[in-house]
């Protein structure tokens, strides 16, 4: 009688497990290695995993309820799965496979409705500009062939430039994103055009005035005080002496590292040994993995610029420039690198070096 009682609960147990037990549906999404796929969240995400390495998957700290999803590879046949985890103690799984042409590139969960991006166009010697309704706090693009990043002395106007070289290598089509400090998203689809009808869109509602408005970023220094930041800055005895890189007959080095309220001041120097005049076509400063073998965007964290003093684009033959940039102060991760890069407008003398986190937490005051 005892092991017809066991074994009646044994059936009875398992049946009532079984009973819990229902599958949750995987919402499908398609990635490509030219755009960026971003999933809009109704609360913070709190854990995001991609199962194999067909996919980058990131959390950028300034929006956390925002995940974005690229290709790390140019193609792949099998279908791959991302699993998230939101505040509030919402899952969510999707179905991820690859496409060379993407209708959708935004998803806003749970509905996963999505914004039917515009179109901007852009060359690559003539800078394009976004204009947001406010202050941005987050920019991704899709294709490391445009160059994207906050106007300095801004706070809501994006500036994008195809870059110099990269033109025959431009996709059929990228994309550029943002995020406002309101929790607005915006995105838009890029395209190379030779000869853009316009360089200027502005975002958002239509207003009746012609000029838009513009966020500027004087307030970060008081203006009474700015004067003597920066020149006390820029004259500062150097300090630093072991961090740069020596290329092509051309020093890029960083002098100094200073903070100064919430803002790190970096002096950087570029000396041109050769007779041939050095034109910069961009400088970027961006975050990025210490092991990744295939970079794309979405792994290349921007930091945007807030304003800089005594930068030139050009530096005569035997020449050198320096100058002051400010950033918002941040750190570096243990496993990431902070990469300076200059890249020489129609040429090749490219340079580039990397701070670490230790380079950055020994900063000085002023």
């Amino acid at each position: 009688m005892k092991a017809l009682y066991l074994s009646i609960f044994v059936l009875l147990a398992a049946v009532s497990a079984t009973a819990q037990i229902r599958p949750v549906e995987s919402l499908p999404i398609a990635v490509n290695y030219s755009k960026t796929i971003h999933l809009i969240f109704p609360s913070a995400v709190k854990y995001s995993q991609a199962v194999t390495d067909f996919v980058a998957v990131d959390n950028p700290e300034n929006v956390p309820h925002i995940l974005r999803i690229k290709a790390n590879s140019k193609s792949f046949s099998k279908q791959t799965t991302v699993s998230v985890a939101t505040e509030g103690g919402f899952f969510y799984s999707f179905n991820v496979s690859y496409a060379d042409s993407l209708e959708q590139t935004n998803y806003f969960l749970p509905d996963m409705r999505s914004i039917a991006p515009d179109t901007v166009f852009i060359n690559e010697v003539s800078q394009t500009h976004l204009i947001a309704p406010e202050k941005v706090i987050y920019i991704d693009y899709g294709d490391t062939c445009i160059n994207v990043s906050k106007a300095e002395n801004t706070e809501n106007i994006i500036r994008m430039i195809a870059r110099s070289g990269r033109v025959q290598q431009f996709p059929k089509q990228t994309n550029v994103s943002f995020a406002t400090e309101s929790g607005r998203f915006f995105t838009f689809n890029v395209d190379y055009r030779e000869k853009p009808e316009a360089f200027v869109y502005e975002v958002g509602e239509k207003k009746p005035e012609k000029k838009a408005n513009v966020i500027l970023t004087d307030n970060i220094i008081p203006a009474g005080e700015r004067d003597d930041v920066m020149n006390r800055v820029y004259n500062a005895k150097r300090q630093i002496y072991n961090k740069g890189i020596v290329r092509n007959k051309i020093v890029f080095s960083l002098n100094n590292l200073h903070i100064y309220d919430n803002l790190l001041l970096f002096t950087f120097e570029i000396e041109n040994k050769s007779r041939l005049p050095y034109d910069i076509d961009y400088i970027r400063y961006y975050i990025v993995d210490r092991k990744t073998a295939k970079l794309t965007a979405s792994q290349e964290v921007d930091q945007q610029a807030l304003f800089s003093e005594n930068y030139a684009p050009r530096i005569e033959g035997n020449g050198k420039m320096k100058y002051v940039i400010a950033f918002d102060k941040f750190t570096i991760p243990d496993d990431k690198f902070f990469r300076i890069e200059i890249n020489e407008k129609n040429g090749g003398r490219h340079v580039l070096f990397d701070l670490e986190n230790g380079d950055i937490v020994n900063v000085s005051d002023i």
